[in-house]
């Protein structure tokens, strides 16, 4: 969603399809750039205010450039109640900009609302330049129907509530009309803005698919489907056809960017296949997603994760086993924080997980269960989909690549069948290339 022209595409999509509910993200870089302005508010409320209008620019000239392609007789009527959406829009979040300049704070609560800026304004503009391109749509404000619980930045859907409030949009699409929704966000019980968590707007496709039990969800993008590892980085890395839910589950759990982690859960619920497509070549078949999919001569897939540390604590006297351990996670549960990769005896637990907010503070809590040492610039490769029966080989084939560099962890599990390796961060990349090229360029892992 970044330019007039991937609109155009996306609309040309939107035809080809009988009663389709379209969600719709944010264009590129605008939630970045949202935050970036809050975070700036906190110390410099001129600059925030200033990146601000550079955003409200960007969406003016977006919409303008679609409008002047085309010649409808209400052009100047539509720009205008687009321009009029994009200044509301820029005075409610400068209000919260005035809000965390004169508090010194960004709270979590005004965080979600600014974030979700970006989505307030994609879902009218595009509703409304789409009805220029010939399709009868209509905004449906998303904080009207995907109701969360408190919990800002990863905030929970209630699923029971969005059935309810998603009838709205079934009424609509059997009418006629093409609802468009904006992703990433909801409002939990007091009215409050929230939002689903990075790439949410998958998600929200995804929750609402399930609650309207619809034939398939289909996620455009601007790659043809999930890769065998991220090509940004392996130029070698090829699209894999099929895979399952618990795999696509994975893959984003351990890094992936291509889905939200939690995206599968609600269609899965209904097994309602999940398709991850490119917009620049929609003829091509992109990613199947389902409840079951060929099986993988040795791996489905692989990803990494850069910016790791290992936390590592001995358990005082006064703690041992069970309650040593349900302590550490305990700690760790309370902090949100996302556990990658973990070893343990009686009294001893090492854990691998990304660094970010909260680890700190956790760090301090796990003082008071015994001695706590933290190791940074770790990086975590992770294998998805691995063969079961192929499992020696496969460790036979990761080892042999990665002979050169020193394991911290490695930990694999039959049950979900993945394969975890924590290495120096300096060398992560090189590995993930040589285990690439052995395990996918070489043997074919995704035919």
């Amino acid at each position: 969603m970044d330019d007039e022209h991937t609109w155009r595409r996306v609309m040309d999509i939107i035809k080809r399809y009988d009663d389709p509910l379209v969600v719709v993200s944010a264009t590129a870089r605008t939630t970045r750039r949202l935050l970036e302005a809050a975070e700036t508010a906190v110390g410099d409320l001129q600059g925030a205010m200033q990146l601000n209008e550079e955003i409200a620019d960007r969406h003016r000239k977006l919409i303008s450039n679609f409008l002047n392609h085309h010649n409808p007789g209400d052009r100047q009527q539509i720009q205008e109640a687009c321009y009029r959406w994009i200044d509301d829009r820029m005075e409610e979040l400068n209000r919260y900009l005035q809000s965390i300049n004169r508090d010194q704070h960004l709270s979590p609560g005004i965080r979600d609302a600014v974030a979700s800026t970006g989505e307030q304004l994609s879902s009218f503009l595009f509703a409304r330049a789409a009805k220029v391109y010939g399709l009868n749509t209509r905004m449906i404000d998303a904080g009207t129907v995907i109701k969360t619980d408190a919990a800002f930045g990863r905030a929970n859907p209630q699923m029971d509530q969005i059935g309810e409030r998603a009838m709205v949009l079934a009424e609509l699409i059997s009418d006629g009309i093409i609802p468009i929704v904006g992703g990433y966000f909801g409002r939990n019980e007091s009215g409050e803005l929230t939002t689903l968590g990075f790439e949410g707007s998958d998600y929200t496709a995804s929750i609402l698919g399930s609650v309207l039990n619809a034939k398939a969800v289909e996620i455009w993008t601007d790659v043809s489907g999930i890769y065998t590892c991220d090509p940004r980085y392996v130029e070698q890395a090829s699209p894999i056809p099929a895979m399952t839910f618990r795999e696509a589950t994975e893959l984003a759990y351990f890094g992936a960017k291509v889905l939200h982690p939690a995206t599968m859960k609600p269609a899965a619920r209904q097994q309602i296949p999940v398709l991850v497509k490119n917009i620049f070549e929609p003829d091509h078949s992109g990613t199947w997603i389902g409840p079951e999919a060929d099986s993988p001569t040795m791996v489905r897939a692989m990803t990494f994760l850069e910016d790791i540390a290992i936390v590592t604590v001995t358990s005082g006297e006064m703690l041992m086993g069970y309650e040593f351990l349900s302590g550490v996670f305990g700690i760790l549960d309370r902090h949100h924080l996302t556990v990658d990769v973990v070893t343990t005896t009686e009294a001893s637990v090492s854990i691998a997980l990304k660094k970010g907010p909260g680890l700190e503070e956790a760090i301090e809590e796990l003082n008071e269960l015994g001695t706590t040492t933290t190791t940074d610039n770790k990086g975590l490769i992770s294998l998805i989909g691995c063969s079961v029966d192929k499992t020696r080989d496969i460790l036979q084939t990761v080892l042999r690549s990665v002979a050169k560099s020193e394991i911290v962890m490695i930990s694999f599990s039959r049950s979900k069948q993945n394969l975890n390796i924590v290495m120096d961060e300096a060398e992560l990349l090189d590995a993930v290339r040589l285990i690439h090229d052995s395990l996918f360029v070489i043997t074919g892992a995704t035919n």
